[in-house]
């Protein structure tokens, strides 16, 4: 999970938190899917969705998760802060 800038959802509140789970895909894949949440503090969901990484992100991705972190957030346009 990471932390982002505030982000106001009228009604629910504001995003602070994005959290992004990778679904599964097969060791012959050649691009993945993830499930993206962005959450208040107080844990209620403002948006959620899946993105699905093109053959370029998957390709870079190596062993960072971080990076489909920031990918998300690219996607979302949020910006990631230091926790």
């Amino acid at each position: 999970m990471a932390q982002i800038q505030p982000v106001t959802f009228p009604i629910v509140g504001d995003a602070t938190k994005l959290e992004v789970t990778m679904l599964p895909f097969s060791t012959s894949a050649t691009t993945a899917g993830t499930f993206y949440t962005l959450t208040t503090d107080d844990g209620k969901t403002c948006l959620s969705g899946n993105y699905y990484m093109t053959e370029q992100e998957f390709a870079d991705w190596g062993q960072d998760n971080s990076y489909v972190d920031d990918i998300a957030a690219a996607f979302l346009g949020v910006t990631i802060v230091a926790e």
